[in-house]
C-alpha cells in the first residue's frame, strides 16, 4: 500500500470491509480514499462519486418554440468522442432548458450506514435552483457473495420543478498512477485495448454502449485487479468515459424524470489479467435476453453461411464492378466463397440519399443471380440510422427523427477531407412505426426484388444510441431502454423474413444488446497493437465477427501478422480492397488461412475462445508497421510495434475438445514451450503443467490440450 493512502486511511477514513479479496474506504464526509484488492491499491484520487443534471421541468416544456441553441455540457459523453461530425440544427430549437447541477463534494450534510448485506452512503436536502430541500441522494453498494460490490445511484426528488436529465456515477479518479498498472479499456471493433503500464491519456475515450465498445474497463497492479463495468440487463443508454489519469465514469441519460441511471455499477476483484475481466463478464452476459438463442451450433434457425465464409471484399462499384471483382476472386480462390460488401449497387453515392435506395442501379439482381451461381455472396449496403436532409422525403419524415432537448433534430455529418460535400444525415428515432416501416421495407426490396442472400444494415450496432425528447414518438421521453426496444421491433420481423430465405443479415459494430437481432458483426476500426479480443471472449460461438482490414501497401510481414492474429481469434478475413487480389504473395498467405480456419470451424467458428499462447520464456518478436486502412486517414502516421514469432491462442470447440491454434509468422523453424491450459471441465492456464511445440516456417497447427 502507498504511503500517502496509507496516511489519508489513518487521518480521514472508517473502513468499509467488504471481503477479504476487496476493501473500500471513504473519508468521513462521502468522498472515496481508496479500494485496496490483496496487495494493489486503486482509486486514490478522491473527488466526486457522483454528479447529476436536473433540467427546469417549464423550460423544457416551451423548447423549440424560439430560436436557441442546445446547453454545453461538460465532459460531454453523448456530443463529443464520435466519428462522426455532429451539425447544428437550429431551425426549431427553443431557449436553452434550464439546467441545474449538483454533485457530492458539494453538500455538506451526509452520513453512511453500513449492514453485512450493504453500505449506504445519502446526502441531505439538496437544493434545486431556488428550491431548498429538493433532493436527497442515496449510494447503496450491496456486498455480493462473491466479495464484489454492485453500486446503484438513486434521488429522492420532492420537487416536480426539476427533473433529472442526466447522471456521472461511479466516478473513480487515478484508478492507477501513471506507469503504475495495466489497463483493459473498451475501445471499438474488438472490444478492448490492453495498456501496459498505462499512463495519463492525451485524449479521453468516450465508449459509447449498444455501441462499438462494451460497458467494461479493468485495472491491474501485478496480478491483482479490479474489474469495473455496468451489468445492466435492460442495456439503457450509456456512455463509458476515461480521461485524464485514469479518471473513470458513467455518463448516462435515463429516462427524463427518472430516480436514477437504473442500473448498477459492479465493482469486483480480479486474479490474474484481462482475460480474468472478460470471463466474468461473460459469465454475466450469457444469462441476458440478447443471448437467449444459445450458442449458434444449437440455434437451427442461425444461418451457418455466415461463420464460413472465409474471405470478404469491399468495393464501391456498380455491378459491373461487383461481377468482375467475384470473377476474379473466384479464380484466385477456387475453393473458397468469398462474400463481397457491396456499396453503390444503388442509384446515388455513399452517405448519400438515405434510406432513398431504389431504384437500383441496372442489372443489379442479374449480377446477384450470377455471384450466387459461381458460388459467391455479394451483400448489399444499406443504413438503418440515417435519413439524408437534403432529400424531399425528409420533409415528411423530419417528425421521426431523434429530438434534443431544445427542440433541435440530432443531425450529423460524414464529409471528411477527401469529400468534403456530403450532405448532412438525421439520426432517425428507432421508437416510431414510421422508422420501422422504412427499414422493413427496403430491407424486403433487398430480398425479394434483388435475389440478395445478405444484407449489411450499416452502424445499428455501432453508432451511439441518442436520447430522444420527443413526446410523440411513442416511447419514453430522454434516453433509458427503450432504444433497444425499438430496434428489437424493427428487426426481428426482418431476420424471421431473411431466415425463412435461409439469407443473413449482417450490421457494423459489436453491440452486444443487437445479438438476437442480427446475424454478424462487421468490425471495420482501424487495428492497434493493444488490441485484444474481448467481444471473441465475451461471445464467440454466440455471434459470427468478421473483417480483418488491411492497407494494400503494407508488407508481407506485417499483412501476416494482422491476419493470423485475428483469424486466430475467430474472424473470418477481409473488407480487402479488390487490389489485394494483384498480391499474389498475400493471397498465399490467405489461402493458407481460409483453409485452416476452414478445418478448424468447430472452433473458430462454434467454439468458445478461452485465453492465449504463454510461453514459458518470451519469445523472440518481430517488427510490423501497418498504414490506415481508411482513404480519410492517410495521412496519418503507420501504427508499429513488433510481435512474438509465434502467436496462438486456446479454444474449446463445439464438441467440447480443448485446443491451442498457433501460427509461426517467420519464416524460420520454432521450438518453445509453453504453459499448458486445463482439460475441457477447467478455464485457466496450468501454473505447472507445460509442453514443447516445434513449428516449420510459416506453419499453421491444431494441438490438443491432452496431446
Amino acid at each position: 500500500m502507498s504511503t500517502d493512502c496509507k496516511m489519508m486511511m489513518s487521518a480521514l477514513c472508517v473502513a468499509a470491509s467488504v471481503s477479504a479479496a476487496m476493501e473500500t474506504r471513504f473519508t468521513d464526509d462521502g468522498q472515496l480514499v481508496c479500494i485496496r484488492v490483496g496487495e494493489a491499491v486503486f482509486a486514490t484520487g478522491g473527488g466526486n462519486l457522483w454528479e447529476a443534471e436536473f433540467v427546469k421541468a417549464a423550460s423544457v416544456a416551451i423548447a423549440g418554440e424560439a430560436g436557441g441553441k442546445s446547453p454545453s455540457l461538460a465532459e460531454d459523453g453523448w456530443g463529443d468522442g464520435t466519428t462522426a461530425q455532429q451539425q447544428a440544427d437550429n431551425s426549431k430549437a427553443g431557449p436553452a432548458p434550464e439546467i441545474v447541477t449538483v454533485a457530492a463534494k458539494d453538500i455538506t450534510s451526509f452520513e453512511r450506514t453500513e449492514t453485512d448485506e450493504a453500505i449506504i452512503l445519502i446526502w441531505r436536502g439538496i437544493a434545486l435552483g431556488d428550491e431548498p430541500d429538493a433532493l436527497d441522494a442515496t449510494i447503496t453498494i450491496a456486498k455480493n457473495a462473491d466479495g464484489s460490490q454492485s453500486w446503484t445511484l438513486t434521488f429522492d426528488n420532492r420537487t416536480p420543478a426539476y427533473l433529472l436529465l442526466r447522471t456521472r456515477f461511479l466516478r473513480l479518479n487515478r484508478v492507477t498512477r501513471n506507469g503504475e498498472g495495466d489497463a483493459l479499456l473498451p475501445w471499438s471493433d474488438y472490444g478492448a485495448t490492453l495498456y501496459k503500464k498505462c499512463s495519463a491519456r492525451p485524449t479521453p475515450i468516450w465508449a459509447h454502449y449498444l455501441g462499438y465498445a462494451p460497458p467494461v474497463a479493468a485495472f491491474f497492479i501485478g496480478e491483482d485487479g479490479l474489474y469495473y463495468a455496468a451489468e445492466d440487463p435492460e442495456a439503457r443508454q450509456k456512455c463509458l468515459i476515461v480521461r485524464d489519469e485514469q479518471c473513470i465514469l458513467f455518463d448516462s441519460c435515463p429516462e427524463l424524470g427518472a430516480s436514477g441511471p437504473g442500473y448498477a455499477v459492479t465493482l469486483a476483484p480480479l486474479k490474474g489479467d484481462w482475460w480474468e475481466a472478460a470471463r466474468r463478464y461473460r459469465a454475466f452476459a450469457l444469462k441476458q435476453s440478447w443471448a437467449a438463442k444459445g450458442p449458434i451450433k444449437d440455434n437451427p434457425s442461425y444461418p451457418r453461411r455466415i461463420c464460413e465464409i472465409p474471405l470478404w471484399i469491399n468495393i464501391h462499384g456498380h455491378s459491373d464492378v461487383a461481377s468482375n471483382v467475384l470473377t476474379r476472386a473466384k479464380k484466385v480462390f477456387p475453393e473458397f466463397t468469398t462474400g463481397l460488401h457491396w456499396h453503390l449497387w444503388q442509384q446515388s453515392g455513399h452517405d448519400i440519399n438515405y434510406p432513398e435506395y431504389f431504384p437500383a442501379q441496372p442489372r443489379v439482381k442479374e449480377t446477384i443471380d450470377y455471384c450466387h451461381s459461381i458460388g459467391q455472396e455479394p451483400m448489399p449496403y444499406t443504413n438503418g440510422r440515417l435519413w439524408t436532409t437534403l432529400t424531399a422525403g425528409y420533409l415528411l419524415a423530419e417528425p421521426y427523427a431523434v429530438r434534443k432537448i431544445d427542440g433541435t433534430r440530432h443531425v450529423e455529418s460524414y464529409a471528411t477531407k477527401l469529400n468534403p460535400t456530403k450532405p448532412p444525415l438525421a439520426v432517425m428515432c428507432p421508437g416510431t412505426a414510421q422508422w420501422r416501416r422504412v427499414v422493413q421495407t427496403f430491407t424486403h426490396r433487398v430480398l425479394d426484388e434483388l435475389g440478395a442472400t445478405s444484407i449489411f444494415i450499416d452502424q445499428i450496432a455501432a453508432a451511439p444510441a441518442r436520447p430522444c425528447y420527443d413526446p410523440t414518438h411513442g416511447h419514453p421521453v430522454g434516453g433509458g431502454n427503450w432504444w433497444r426496444k425499438g430496434y428489437a421491433k424493427i428487426l426481428e420481423p426482418v431476420l424471421k423474413e431473411w431466415h425463412e430465405r435461409g439469407a443473413f443479415v449482417t450490421t457494423e459494430g459489436a453491440g452486444e444488446a443487437y445479438l438476437d437481432l442480427v446475424d454478424g458483426f462487421l468490425q471495420v476500426v482501424e487495428r492497434k497493437p493493444e488490441d485484444v479480443p474481448f467481444w471473441s471472449a465475451v461471445y464467440s460461438g454466440y455471434t459470427t465477427y468478421f473483417c480483418t482490414p488491411e492497407h494494400v501497401e503494407d508488407d508481407e510481414q506485417s499483412f501476416r501478422y494482422q491476419q493470423c492474429r485475428e483469424m486466430l481469434w475467430g474472424h473470418p478475413m477481409g473488407w480487402f480492397d479488390p487490389k489485394i487480389l494483384d498480391r499474389p504473395d498475400k493471397c498465399e498467405i490467405l489461402r493458407a488461412l481460409c483453409a485452416f480456419r476452414q478445418a478448424n470451424l468447430d472452433a473458430l467458428a462454434y467454439g468458445n475462445l478461452l485465453d492465449e499462447l504463454r510461453p514459458v520464456v518470451p519469445l523472440e518478436t518481430v517488427p510490423f508497421s501497418w498504414r490506415p486502412r481508411f482513404n480519410w486517414r492517410k495521412d496519418a502516421a503507420p501504427v508499429q510495434g513488433e510481435a512474438p514469432a509465434v502467436i496462438g491462442n486456446w479454444w474449446r470447440t463445439a464438441d467440447g475438445e480443448v485446443v491451442l491454434l498457433a501460427a509461426n509468422l517467420t519464416d524460420q523453424e520454432r521450438t518453445l514451450e509453453y504453459r499448458v491450459f486445463g482439460d475441457a471441465a477447467r478455464s485457466e492456464i496450468s501454473p505447472h503443467q507445460t509442453a514443447t511445440l516445434t513449428l516449420a516456417p510459416h506453419e499453421l497447427r491444431r494441438i490438443s490440450s491432452v496431446q
